[in-house]
């Protein structure tokens, strides 16, 4: 068993947190410390709202109320919200606590009586106008870095920069907006630069942090580190421990950072063990130190909170500080003082979103290596594609199949079945395991998430494929009994990042409970055979869509009738050039040619399974009627179809002499415009005519067959639009002169098109 102390960054308490905060640092403190916990890890995973920050003095005073107010409120909102994401943090606590102040101002004392804290008189920022001095957070002006007119006295929103007031270019008060002056006045400082030695040693063997991490701290060393003034002319926050200081406070970025070990000592207090946090903190103890925070504080817990605990002596170091980059709206970092944002933060995404899906978007997007980009339609189309057609899917056939096949009951494997054959889904099973605990142990978290929906994929295929349905009793029990294995073992693989969801998988499979703690290795185990299934369920029910931001016209995109077939306008195209998508890796930004003056620009996730030589030329045909989507700041115009068998994807085609701009059927073009949510209800499977008699076709969809009118040969490989998802009637996709869309020959029969 290994200790696991796991420290997540201060959101301030002056507005609700949002999904960058969320992708950037809470998340993945969280995915890891879920996985510990599997492992049997003994963890520790503490945090809570910063108070004092001056964000929440300059709310409050905007409001006309106590900076007490705001802090308070805003603390209660974001604990509510974290409880309702399953963010299981073992003591939530807040700045604002006898406790915590006590533990700063120990600190500080031990500090100054060991040196590191020193009196200086400096010019600070100061409005003559409101006449006071202006804490950081108080004072505007451009970047001298990237020119950002918007940087604030203490860092760049925009480049990432700490700053020192003094660096600001054309400085003013954020409140009034009288130009600054620079008066004297006193403060305690922090001797950085006495540490710079101790913190260039602690560095030396950290080769195995993210390298955007090592490389920023690398260069605030190079750059020398200088003394840092830690006490502010304010009076919310905590006072100086030594008499002569009433209007001045210790300053946040010194306390937030001590919050990590007053933290640990509340929470032993709770626990009735005044003295456990120890196990955590002592210099000699087994333990390591995780802290899970945004870019912008790499600074403050690569250098500074090291170079505290060093210098005061008789504590643990920080082992890893995983920090991730920034979720960004439109290249910028989301603010809740932006309208067009507020659908992005936590309370207004839990109204309209299970939170298993947040925490999926959140997840698959994290920054983990640089910026990336909030999309309403990615967020809607991934959680569709991934969590409902692929990871619910796989859930809900195989439980199904197998209640409805086995007296709802597991099944027995046949004789002869060996769980460690080394060709069996056991060996699979043991790879991927190996290989995702691989990646949560480093830190490499999107990695690991990734490693397991493959499995997801993977194991759609293959079940597809297996066809028990049409199989032996004993290779039919196998199957099913494989199946649940995987699911088990999915489910257990993807608990850290969708707890909710994955304890639903393994109460369907019958099981009392979720995983739980020390039950990582339970994934290597197959399920008990005759234990009974549970009730089956959707994983994961279609969800609201958020509310458009104010000011937001009213949709336009019409909206079918609930029952017959939604007309598509399938048109034949060619692919006239292609080129990578300049801000995502698995996106090509394509122009087709459809037969007019001008082509169509699509966007499409096909750089995984195609070369650029591959599609260039290629004839596909595209969904000309589904409303145009903005993917990662490039707007495509309909969707280039595609057969998607969870590991493999067939792009469409048509016999030459259908010509590019050719719809489906007439009256095509005129087809209304549809949603991706619409097209998706209204899916097309690839199927391959079994009987042909009189005008009326036989088809075989894998998992069951299906009637329908047309002449084509038994043995065609056609294309069906079904009446809706499970239908059972459909029809046939083809042009007017009865020439059939091509799907791939050797596609198993009910893949499905996307």
């Amino acid at each position: 068993m290994t200790r696991i102390f796991v420290g997540v960054g201060w959101p301030y308490a002056n507005g609700p947190f949002h999904m960058g905060h969320l992708a950037g640092a809470y998340l993945p403190a969280d995915i890891f410390a879920r996985f510990h916990r599997l492992l049997g890890d003994e963890v520790l995973m503490v945090s809570g709202s910063d108070m004092h920050g001056t964000p929440t003095a300059y709310a409050a005073e905007k409001e006309g109320v106590s900076p007490r107010v705001i802090a308070e409120r805003y603390h209660a909102i974001n604990k509510a919200g974290l409880e309702k994401l399953g963010l299981n943090y073992d003591l939530f606590t807040h700045t604002h606590t006898t406790n915590h102040e006590r533990t700063v101002q120990e600190l500080f004392l031990r500090l100054l009586q060991n040196g590191y804290i020193t009196r200086a008189s400096e010019d600070n920022a100061y409005c003559p106008k409101d006449r006071r001095f202006l804490p950081d957070r108080y004072l505007n002006g451009r970047c001298p870095f990237c020119g950002n007119e918007s940087a604030r006295g203490d860092e760049c929103d925009q480049c990432g920069r700490v700053l020192d007031p003094k660096q600001l270019i054309e400085p003013r008060c954020s409140l009034c907006g009288t130009p600054a002056e620079f008066r004297p006045t006193e403060h305690f400082y922090l001797r950085l630069d006495k540490m710079q030695g101790t913190l260039a040693h602690f560095l030396a063997d950290k080769n195995y942090w993210r390298g955007n991490v090592l490389a920023a701290t690398q260069n605030f060393l190079q750059a020398g580190l200088k003394p840092r003034a830690i006490t502010r002319d304010m009076t919310w926050g905590i006072p100086i421990p030594l008499d002569g200081y009433p209007t001045k406070r210790i300053y946040v970025w010194f306390e937030a950072v001590v919050g990590y070990l007053s933290a640990a000592k509340e929470w032993a207090i709770r626990r009735g063990e005044p003295e456990a946090w120890h196990r955590f903190w002592d210099p000699e103890a087994p333990v390591r130190q995780y802290y899970f925070v945004g870019k912008d504080n790499i600074y403050f817990h690569t250098l500074l909170w090291p170079g505290i605990l060093i210098s005061a002596g008789g504590f643990q170091r920080p082992y890893d500080v995983p920090a991730n980059e920034w979720m960004q709206i439109e290249g910028r970092k989301i603010s809740k003082s932006r309208s067009t944002d507020l659908d992005a933060f936590i309370p207004a995404l839990l109204a309209h979103y299970p939170p298993d899906v947040i925490r999926f978007y959140a997840a698959a997007l994290a920054p983990q290596n640089h910026d990336t980009q909030l999309n309403w339609d990615e967020f809607s189309r991934l959680s569709e594609e991934v969590l409902s057609n692929q990871y619910g899917n796989l859930v809900q056939r195989v439980l199904v199949f197998a209640r409805e096949n086995f007296s709802g009951k597991i099944p027995n494997p046949p004789s002869g079945f060996h769980p460690e054959a080394g060709d069996g889904i056991g060996a699979r099973i043991r790879a991927a395991h190996e290989e995702i605990t691989g990646h949560f142990e480093a830190v490499r978290l999107k990695e690991g998430f990734e490693r397991t929906l493959t499995e997801v994929r993977e194991g759609n295929r293959w079940f597809q494929e297996a066809r028990p349905w049409q199989a032996s009793d004993a290779a039919r029990a196998q199957t099913v009994y494989e199946a649940l294995w995987l699911l088990k073992a999915a489910a257990m693989w993807l608990s850290p990042v969708l707890p909710f969801s994955s304890e639903q998988v393994w109460r369907m499979m019958g099981f009392d409970q979720g995983p739980g703690a020390g039950s990582w290795a339970g994934a290597l185990t197959p399920p008990p055979a005759g234990q009974t299934l549970g009730e089956v369920r959707p994983l994961f029910p279609r969800a609201e869509a958020p509310p458009p931001a104010p000011g937001t016209p009213p949709p336009t995109v019409p909206v079918p009738a609930p029952s017959g077939f939604v007309p598509f306008a399938i048109q034949a195209a060619t692919v006239q050039t292609i080129s990578p998508h300049p801000s995502a890796d698995k996106l090509y930004v394509i122009e087709l040619n459809v037969g007019g003056p001008k082509p169509r620009t699509v966007v499409a996730g096909l750089r995984p399974f195609y070369k650029e030589e591959e599609l260039l030329g290629r004839r596909v045909a595209v969904l000309a009627n589904l409303e145009p989507r903005t993917i990662r700041k490039m707007t495509s115009q309909g969707m280039v179809l595609a057969a998607d068998t969870g590991s493999r994807v067939e792009v469409l085609s048509y016999p030459e002499a259908v010509s590019p701009g050719t719809f489906v059927s007439a009256g095509a073009i005129d087809s209304p415009i549809i949603s991706y949510s619409v097209f998706e209800s209204n899916p097309m499977v690839v199927g391959t005519v079994t009987e042909s008699r009189d005008g009326r076709l036989v088809v075989d969809l894998g998992d069951r067959t299906i009637e329908t009118s047309g002449n084509w040969a038994v043995g065609s490989r056609i294309v069906v639009q079904l009446d809706g998802p499970g239908g059972s009637q459909g029809q046939v996709i083809h042009f007017d002169s009865g020439e059939l869309l091509l799907p791939g020959a050797d596609l198993p029969a009910g893949t499905r098109v996307r």
